[in-house]
């Protein structure tokens, strides 16, 4: 401070001495004007430097997130349990964190020099927790849902990311919870509802937030097209109308990926043979179908939303005509075909247990269906139950320990919202365990994850 007052001081000497106006005539330089200035203006960007390179921190409701220009750091967290997703648990263990990255995990490991200590000898520490499954960020400023295009029932060209909303309140409220990425997809309601994006729930831009886009095309068969399109007299209004819809969309895409795998191969053939490509036709763009084309491909996986037995097994038969890799959402009845979907080595994100009001779909739920999906080789992934109004974001951990009550291991509930749910989503390199090389986003539990007492005490 008494820095800052002396540069104060010798700035207001020389601005009175040197830099009237008055003195001003054409051929004099204003030497002391613009020195005067140039001194505030150092000024400025020291103060406006150190304030940008300041560690700072968030506090709400007991949590603590670490400020985003906290990263030159070192970060050591001591715990009584790390839950690293990526082998056994470890007591008393410790994390190395350097430049958001974590460095190393063990035991007894060297601590830098000047790192910032935290130490929880009561605490659990796991990966940042992963919704697979949200709609988070795809509203407008005032709250309202925009994560549905009814226009038409195939709208495979339209991109999650185009309408995500960083400051959507709910992004925060899940981050304080633990949950630091979401697989963020259209709703239900439109056959194909567009292209899903993974992010990380933490930045102020898209950009800064998107960690995999394309992730992958949401699908829904069931009820929700048939309500959207049946009430205003439109294709589809029954079961087989979805299926239609979708069969129709991918063989017009089939056809499509062709083309193009023709007209690459024919211009390569081209080259080799030093000829002109000229005459070589290129297919017309077509944004939709060119986004349907990746699918089958198998660039990118079809996330099928389907509850009943009869639309599981409708989808699988998709699967198999297109060969399709395929994430099955929701499920309820998947403990009826789990042997089905296991010989496919199809994962499920399994969807509502038995909480809350039942609908058409989920009259025979089971809380037993994570379970035995598991048991018959099922990977299994859980989401919170936000978008069937059953529950919150914030309960994700609940839901995996509903899911242990149905009989799901617990090492397996817990993977379920981590290192599953990542590699499921195609960003198991950079979260979903604890690993050196990974991201650094990890939460620490006031106690075991899954008991309903236990709180987030710090969020990184």
């Amino acid at each position: 401070m008494d820095f800052i007052k002396k540069i104060k001081t010798t700035v207001k000497v020389r601005d009175t001495a040197d830099s009237s106006l008055n003195s001003y005539y054409p051929g004099k330089p204003l030497k002391g004007f613009f020195a005067g200035r140039a001194v505030l203006l150092i000024l400025f960007l020291l103060v406006t430097f150190n304030a940008w390179s300041v560690e700072t921190s968030a506090v709400t409701g007991g949590q603590t997130e670490p400020g985003q220009k906290a990263a030159a750091r070192p970060l050591v967290i001591k715990a009584g349990r790390i839950l690293t997703m990526a082998g056994p648990a470890l007591e008393n263990g410790m994390i190395l964190v350097e430049n958001r990255l974590i460095k190393a995990v063990g035991r007894e490991l060297f601590i830098p020099e000047g790192a910032e200590i935290i130490d929880e000898p009561e605490g659990w520490v796991l990966p940042g927790l992963i919704d697979a499954h949200s709609s988070l960020g795809l509203t407008d400023e005032t709250g309202r849902s925009e994560n549905e295009e009814l226009s038409e029932p195939n709208v495979a060209q339209l991109s999650v990311v185009d309408g995500f909303y960083p400051f959507d309140k709910r992004i925060a409220q899940a981050r304080a919870a633990g949950i630091a990425a979401a697989l963020i997809t259209p709703g239900r309601r439109s056959v194909i509802g567009g292209q899903m994006a993974v992010v990380r729930l933490q930045g102020r831009t898209v950009e800064e937030m998107v960690m995999l886009a394309p992730a992958g095309i949401k699908f829904s068969i069931g009820e929700g097209p048939k309500q959207a399109f049946g009430e205003k007299g439109r294709l589809p209004s029954t079961r087989m109308g979805n299926v239609y819809v979708i069969r129709q969309a991918l063989l017009e895409a089939r056809e499509y990926a062709d083309k193009l795998a023709k007209y690459e191969k024919e211009r390569a053939e081209a080259a080799k043979a030093k000829k002109k490509s000229d005459e070589i036709q290129q297919p017309k763009k077509d944004l939709k179908l060119e986004a349907l084309a990746k699918v089958i491909r198998g660039e990118i996986p079809a996330f099928i939303e389907c509850y009943r037995m009869d639309d599981i097994g409708a989808a699988l038969r998709l699967v198999d005509e297109f060969g399709l890799r395929a994430v099955l959402v929701g499920c309820a009845e998947g403990y009826l075909l789990a042997e089905e979907i296991a010989r496919r080595k199809i994962p499920v994100i399994v969807g509502p247990m038995s909480i809350g009001p039942k609908r058409t779909e989920t009259e025979k739920v089971e809380i037993s269906n994570a379970a035995r999906l598991h048991t018959a080789g099922v990977k299994v992934v859980l989401q919170s139950e936000v978008q069937y109004g059953l529950g919150n974001l914030e309960e994700l951990p609940l839901v995996a320990a509903l899911a242990v009550r149905g009989g799901l291991p617990e090492e397996e509930a817990l993977k379920a919202i981590t290192i599953n749910a990542a590699e499921v989503l195609g960003v198991a390199d950079r979260i979903g365990s604890i690993a050196p090389g990974k991201e650094a986003r990890l939460v620490i539990f006031s106690g075991h994850p899954l008991d309903y007492r236990t709180r987030v005490k710090h969020v990184f």
